[in-house]
C-alpha cells in the first residue's frame, strides 16, 4: 500500500501544473547544466589561441551562450508556468538541445564576415568605443547593427565569428516568441505554444540564416513579428515604434509594412501613430549621430545599399531565375533590360492584392490578414529585382504561423517556402547547390499560390458577422 501511495503522489505531482518555486528552481537548474555542458564542446577556433588564452575563451563562450539560452527560456517562463513538471522538463531539455545544436555550427565563416564584417571589427578595434560608432567604417550597413560590431571589438581576444552568431541565436528565441503569441491568438492550448515556439527554433531557415551563416535577417524579422502581433492586438503605439526599430536594421522591413492595410482595414491599428514609424527609426539613430555621423548618412543609408548589386536577381526566389540559363553571367544585362518592367509588375502586385482586400473590407479578420501577410512578404521577394536569397526570411518564418493556424489544411506552406529558400541558400554559400535555383522558385511559386487559394477560401467563408463579431482569441 505504501509503495502504491508513493507512486500515486509522484504520478499526481508529475502530472499537475507546475509552481513559480518549482519552475523558477528548475530553469535555474537547466541554465547551471547547460553552462557545465557549454564549457566542454569543441570549438574549433580555439586551435588558433594560446594556452593561456583558450580557459579564457571557453569561459567567455559558455558564458555567451549560457545567456542565450537563459533568454531562450526566458520567452517561454508565461506558457511554461501552465505546464506540467514532465513536460516544462521536456521543454527545457529540447530548449537545450536546439541551442547546443546550434552551438555546433559556428565555425562556419561566410564570405560575408571574411571580407567585411571581421575586417571592420578589427578597424573598431583601433578606435574608442565612441568613435567607433561614430567612424564611417562598415557604412554599408545600418548603424544600429553597426553598434553590435563596435560592442564585439571590445573583446579582442576573443573569435568576433562566435559572437555575431550568438546575437543571431538570441533573436531566433525573441523570433519563435512573435510567432508563438501570435498563433496563440488562435490555440489555447499551452503545449500547443511551447511547441509551436521550438518548431520556429528548428525552422531550417532559421538555423542557416543564424548559426549557420551568421546574417542579421533574424534582428528586423523578429522585430516585425511582434510588431504584428502587438498590432493584431490593437496596440498601434507599440506596434509602430516597432516597426520604425526593424525598418532602422534593414530595408527589408518595408516587406512588412504592405500588411499595414489590411490592419488597418479591420481597425487593429489607427494611423494617427503612424508618424511613431519614422521616429523609433530616428530614435535607434541617435548614438550614431551623437557619435559624429552625419544626419544625411542615416536618412540615406539605405539608399546607398539599393544602388549595388544591379543584377535581376542575386540567389533569390525571383521569377526571373527561370529566364537566366544555369551560371549565366549576364544577370547585371537583363537588370539593364528589365528592371523597370520589373519594379512596375512588383508594384502592379501588390496593388491587386491590396484591391483584393479592400473589396472584401468586411470579411477580413485575424486568419485572413495573416495570410495577407504572408501573401505580400512572398510576392514582393518573387517580383522585385536585385532579390538575394535571404529575402524571402519573413514568408519563411510568416508561413510557419499560418501553418499553426491552421495545421491540417496549410502543412504543406512551410515546406514548400522552406524548401525553396534552403535550396537557394546552398546555391548562394560555399559548396555544392542541391538543385538548380530554378526548382527552386518552382517550389515557392507553388506555396505562394497554395496562400492565395487559402485567402480566396477564408475571406469567402467569412461573412460580415464573423469579421465584426471577432469570435477568434485574437479579436475577444
Amino acid at each position: 500500500m505504501k509503495i502504491e501511495y508513493l507512486d500515486d503522489q509522484i504520478r499526481e505531482t508529475v502530472r499537475k501544473n507546475i509552481g513559480w518555486r518549482m519552475l523558477v528552481f528548475l530553469a535555474v537548474l537547466s541554465t547551471g547544466i547547460f553552462f557545465c555542458i557549454a564549457r566542454i564542446q569543441r570549438y574549433a577556433m580555439i586551435d588558433d589561441l594560446t594556452s593561456f588564452r583558450q580557459a579564457e575563451f571557453i569561459l567567455i563562450s559558455a558564458i555567451s551562450f549560457t545567456c542565450v539560452f537563459a533568454v531562450t527560456v526566458l520567452l517561454q517562463i508565461r506558457e511554461l508556468k501552465r505546464l506540467s513538471v514532465f513536460n516544462v522538463i521536456l521543454a527545457l531539455l529540447m530548449t537545450g538541445m536546439i541551442i547546443l545544436g546550434k552551438i555546433s555550427l559556428l565555425d562556419y565563416q561566410s564570405n560575408d564576415y571574411e571580407i567585411f564584417l571581421s575586417g571592420w571589427i578589427y578597424e573598431y578595434t583601433q578606435l574608442p568605443l565612441w568613435n567607433a560608432i561614430g567612424t564611417y567604417i562598415g557604412s554599408d550597413y545600418s548603424p544600429p547593427y553597426l553598434y553590435f560590431l563596435a560592442l564585439i571589438s571590445r573583446l579582442t581576444v576573443f573569435p568576433w565569428l562566435y559572437l555575431i552568431k550568438a546575437i543571431s541565436v538570441a533573436f531566433d528565441a525573441l523570433l519563435a516568441c512573435a510567432i508563438m503569441k501570435i498563433v496563440g491568438l488562435r490555440r489555447e492550448s499551452p503545449v500547443f505554444r511551447i511547441g509551436t515556439y521550438l518548431v520556429t527554433l528548428l525552422l531550417p531557415t532559421v538555423v542557416f540564416n543564424g548559426a549557420y551563416w551568421g546574417q542579421c535577417d533574424i534582428i528586423y524579422t523578429s522585430i516585425c513579428m511582434m510588431a504584428l502581433y502587438l498590432a493584431l492586438r490593437q496596440k498601434s503605439i507599440g506596434s509602430f515604434l516597432l516597426f520604425g526599430v526593424a525598418l532602422s536594421f534593414k530595408l527589408q522591413t518595408v516587406f512588412f509594412l504592405p500588411a499595414l492595410l489590411p490592419l488597418w482595414l479591420h481597425r487593429d491599428i489607427k494611423l494617427r501613430w503612424v508618424f511613431l514609424l519614422p521616429a523609433g527609426y530616428m530614435v535607434m539613430m541617435i548614438p550614431a549621430l551623437l557619435a559624429g555621423k552625419s544626419l544625411h548618412h542615416v536618412l540615406t543609408v539605405f539608399l546607398q545599399q539599393a544602388g549595388q548589386y544591379n543584377f535581376i536577381t542575386v540567389n533569390g526566389p525571383s521569377i526571373y531565375e527561370l529566364f537566366l540559363q544555369p551560371k549565366q553571367p549576364d544577370a547585371g544585362v537583363f537588370y539593364e533590360m528589365f528592371s523597370q518592367m520589373a519594379l512596375l509588375l512588383t508594384f502592379g502586385a501588390v496593388f491587386g492584392i491590396s484591391l483584393l482586400l479592400c473589396l472584401n473590407c468586411r470579411r477580413l479578420n485575424t486568419e485572413s490578414i495573416l495570410l495577407s501577410a504572408l501573401l505580400f512578404l512572398s510576392v514582393v521577394p518573387l517580383l522585385l529585382p536585385k532579390m538575394h536569397e535571404r529575402y524571402s526570411f519573413g514568408a519563411d518564418v510568416m508561413a510557419l504561423a499560418v501553418c499553426m493556424w491552421n495545421p491540417k489544411r496549410r502543412f504543406a506552406l512551410p515546406i514548400l517556402f522552406g524548401m525553396s529558400s534552403y535550396f537557394l541558400y546552398t546555391a548562394g554559400m560555399a559548396g555544392n547547390e542541391v538543385l538548380p535555383p530554378q526548382l527552386a522558385v518552382l517550389f515557392y511559386v507553388a506555396g505562394i499560390s497554395m496562400t492565395l487559394i487559402e485567402l480566396v477560401t477564408v475571406l469567402k467563408e467569412s461573412s460580415s458577422e464573423e469579421a465584426y463579431g471577432k469570435l477568434s482569441l485574437a479579436d475577444r
